[in-house]
């Protein structure tokens, strides 16, 4: 239940209070430095502004150099050894910021407006794993620093596969970590009791949210050439085959309607289950996850409204559908002429671009396995290259550990969490069940941003009231898991 809102949910509070505008500040120049993986941009400088942020607000912090972009780590180790170790998991690359006439503020130049931070990485991520160094900083500064081993993993490139996180993870050549054991793969976090992982929009009804998961996600290509030349549609046209309809063909046969949808529009394809022979044997989605999904506020018509939809794929519920079950997504298609007016021609080659998204139980190479299999047997000549991909993560809904963060919410936030099985988007979470030493502990994602932050998009924000929350949420956690049995 909600707590007394007079009450202070934190010892750090007033500290907070009296420290905002000075994390603001630190949080918008970092903000200012562009950090974009899928480049290279700004990456190296980055880690360095990463390092000196966390080291500025009382953490032992190094740089991890990996065959990819660099890790930063930062500690504030506690006096008892038999105290809880928390390492929180963020991560410092951005994604590019297309179409900068679609920004009403430049994209890299922090801007403070109805009550927004507008930024490109204010809420993905550099906002919310920022949140975390200055909570530890305010308790430092309250005198209320708890019997907690703090510990933060803050990685670049999340937004581009997590290859250096991946390496760092396995022990793999290539990672210099000077403050480690060369002998203890992961030596710096393998002793963690919980990961914790404050990324993504909250629910969209605003109130506070965890979630105890996340699906996996795989990116595949499929790429088609059927002549040596886009051929004259009149001269060529009805014999030759044509590469755009044979690989919309393909396409359409990964979907289908499921029992109970009834498409109603005379849509012959893109339906909402995956047709793909034996995609759905390793699903491995318990009573307890479809007791959360069940108890969620039934919102479709307002996503409906607020997407301007004529209709959903599917016949199912809402949150069911985007959360226990997995997808095949057509993210662009390619093919012939694309200029003004028109061009007759038959198109020579085609290519689609998809990804597949990934419940527990599921493995995208398994995933890949199956797709690959089915497009051979739909049309041997097109070509099937995967991409990037993460596993889906779960931790159990019953686990100990959700117990001081559901406390910190309530008291923070002045409202009952909301609870979901997992995360509909991807995290690289499940990397970290990749270290023997953490193959069981507890992972949870504990989004600080608010359902609009518009991740990934222009114009993206972090709501002033989420940045502070999200500070005062990790110090009433880090003070409720110091007596917490994990």
């Amino acid at each position: 239940m909600p707590t007394d809102p007079a009450a202070p949910a934190s010892a750090a509070d007033a500290a907070i209070a009296d420290r905002i505008d000075d994390y603001r500040e630190s949080l918008f120049d970092l903000l200012r430095r562009p950090t974009i993986s899928a480049t290279g941009e700004g990456m190296d400088a980055g880690a360095d502004a990463v390092r000196d942020l966390l080291a500025a607000h009382g953490l032992d912090a190094r740089r991890i150099e990996t065959d990819r972009y660099p890790l930063v780590y930062g500690e504030r180790v506690a006096a008892d050894p038999d105290a809880p170790t928390v390492l929180f998991y963020g991560h410092y690359d951005v994604q590019p910021a297309e179409h900068p006439e679609e920004w009403a503020s430049p994209p890299f130049e922090p801007t403070v407006r109805d009550g927004a931070i507008y930024c490109r990485g204010a809420g993905d991520n550099k906002g919310q794993f920022a949140a975390h160094a200055f909570a530890l900083d305010a308790l430092a500064r309250a005198d209320a620093v708890p019997e907690v081993t703090a510990k933060l993993l803050v990685e670049g490139g999340e937004e581009s596969g997590s290859l250096g996180l991946k390496q760092y993870l396995d022990g793999a050549a290539g990672v210099d970590d000077p403050g480690a054991d060369a002998d203890a793969p992961a030596a710096a976090v393998r002793d963690a009791d919980l990961v914790y992982v404050a990324d993504g929009p909250q629910h969209r009804s605003g109130r506070p949210t965890l979630i105890y998961g996340n699906r996996g996600i795989l990116t595949f290509q499929l790429d088609l050439e059927t002549a040596n030349a886009d051929l004259h549609s009149g001269n060529f046209g009805g014999p030759v085959p044509n590469a755009a309809t044979e690989l919309a063909e393909v396409v359409a046969s990964l979907t289908a309607y499921g029992e109970g949808t009834d498409p109603g529009r005379g849509y012959p394809s893109g339906g909402d289950r995956v047709a793909v022979d034996g995609f759905y044997d390793d699903v491995a989605v318990t009573d307890a996850d479809r007791a959360l999904v069940d108890a969620l506020p039934d919102d479709a018509d307002a996503v409906r409204e607020e997407l301007g939809l004529t209709h959903f794929t599917t016949g199912r519920g809402y949150y069911e559908r985007l959360l226990l079950e997995p997808t095949i997504t057509v993210n662009g298609l390619g093919a012939g002429y694309q200029g003004e007016g028109s061009k007759t021609v038959v198109p020579r080659s085609a290519t689609a671009k998809l990804d597949t998204r990934l419940v527990p139980g599921q493995h995208p190479d398994r995933a890949f396995e199956r797709i690959a299999a089915h497009v051979a047997s739909v049309h041997p000549d097109v070509e099937v290259t995967k991409g990037t991909g993460f596993p889906p993560m779960k931790t159990p809904v019953d686990t100990p550990a959700s117990e001081p963060v559901l406390s910190a919410l309530s008291a923070v936030w002045d409202a009952d969490p909301v609870e979901l099985p997992v995360l509909g988007g991807s995290l690289p979470a499940a990397f970290f069940r990749r270290v023997d030493a953490l193959a069981d502990v507890p992972v949870l994602v504990v989004p600080y941003a608010n359902p609009d932050q518009g991740n990934h998009s222009p114009n993206e924000h972090l709501d002033l009231d989420c940045f502070e929350n999200g500070i005062r949420t990790t110090a009433a956690f880090l003070e409720r898991v110091a007596t917490a049995d994990l």
